[in-house]
């Protein structure tokens, strides 16, 4: 039996559980290291805990010492360690400097340009954070990144990114961040006949262009309001976040048929909403740009939850034109060059049901392609059967 040992302990918890899931096979013991806290959050998606192994950290632990002692089992008992989330930063990366256990180890990648690709970071407006973020620049490719076997992306298009235009040699791997169950139910048509829209994600003005999102779907509330709805599935962040809810407000005001929230939402609520939608909609902005001077865009050098949604749940999804799409997905993904072409796109699924029909049983076929029977062979074929060569 292969030993695999796989770490979280800041966040990614839907990555963490698709990790846990996708190295359990016949081959494989799975140990978890993360914390109680991360743990009691994925606990009930776990199914069967006697199958793994776990070594939480306790809140009383300090960080050191809970790497230090995952490094000891480690170096006693783990073939393949992934560690899903190193956070790029010059006073949290310290932590892994002197972390180097004997058993062969795999990233996960999560920002490129951050890790593999830009020299240096660009000055801002917030110099500490340039700072920081050349520290780390520095510090993490020297005294962490050549420690790693290989590197482990979560999205296809960004593997091809860092095999054309970074300087990386080690071997990149592609294990997305969530997966198809095919025990999931598919939700069946409600008896309410509106088209229902889910806007996912915490509200973060950077993120998404949740005005241009806003603007159309009033136009579409004018003529549509008793044929759609529109959910913004995330708490509001910042004033930026807290603009757009008042916005939201207003437009609830004039009886449209329009939800959101001002708190986090309760992962049960978030899963009945967005298993009972008929669409995920996102207005990405495909280019962030982060206070630290260095600039990523989704789908090209940083992975997005949002494709994986769209699996997890078989939905169609609408996504700008500059967001690449996974090939498995396109026939399942309409996308949109301006507000314009959006509202049309939208008018379009709204006035002809069959159309609305077609992407939905699409989306339930592209989604197929992800289950986790297949993940589990891209895993052995790629990664058990090759773990002698990292």
């Amino acid at each position: 039996m292969i030993n695999i040992g796989i770490l979280e302990i800041h966040f990614h918890l839907k990555y963490l559980h698709t990790l846990i899931k996708i190295c359990k096979t016949d081959e494989t013991n799975v140990i978890v290291f993360t914390t109680k806290e991360l743990f009691s959050r994925i606990e009930t998606y776990i199914g069967d805990k006697s199958k793994y192994e776990f070594v939480l950290k306790d809140k009383n632990q300090s960080n050191s010492s809970y790497i230090k002692e995952v490094e000891e089992i480690c170096n006693e008992k783990i073939d393949l360690l992934f560690v899903n989330t190193i956070q790029f930063s010059s006073i949290r990366s310290p932590l892994f400097f002197n972390f180097n256990p004997k058993s062969k180890m795999i990233l996960t990648v999560h920002m490129t340009n951050h890790w593999l690709k830009q020299r240096f970071a660009l000055p801002t407006k917030n110099i500490f954070r340039s700072i920081d973020a050349n520290l780390s620049i520095l510090l993490i490719r020297r005294l962490i990144l050549p420690k790693y076997n290989a590197i482990s992306v979560i999205y296809p298009p960004i593997k091809d990114f860092v095999l054309e235009k970074t300087n990386y040699k080690k071997p990149v791997l592609t294990l997305p961040f969530n997966f198809y169950d095919k025990k999931r139910k598919i939700s069946k048509k409600r008896k309410d006949e509106k088209i229902v829209f889910v806007l996912p994600g915490l509200i973060e003005i950077y993120r998404r262009d949740y005005d241009l999102a806003i603007d159309v779907f009033e136009k579409l509330f004018k003529k549509y309001n008793k044929k759609i709805t529109l959910w913004l599935l995330g708490k509001p962040v910042g004033s930026g976040g807290n603009r757009i809810i008042s916005i939201c407000e207003e437009l609830k005001g004039k009886g449209y048929d329009i939800h959101y929230s001002n708190t986090f939402i309760p992962e049960e609520k978030y899963d009945e909403i967005i298993s009972n939608c008929d669409i995920i909609f996102s207005p990405l902005n495909v280019i962030a740009k982060r206070d630290t001077g260095i600039s990523e865009i989704y789908g090209k050098t940083e992975g997005s939850a949002l494709p994986f949604e769209a699996i997890q749940y078989c939905k169609p999804l609408i996504v700008p034109e500059k967001f690449k799409v996974i090939n498995e997905m396109k026939s399942s993904v309409l996308r949109y060059k301006s507000s314009e072409d959006l509202e049309n796109t939208l008018i379009d699924i709204i006035e002809d049901k069959n159309k609305l029909a077609e992407l939905k049983k699409k989306a339930v076929e592209n989604s197929e392609k992800f289950s986790l029977e297949n993940l589990q062979k891209y895993f052995k074929k790629e990664i058990l059967d090759k773990i002698d060569d990292l």
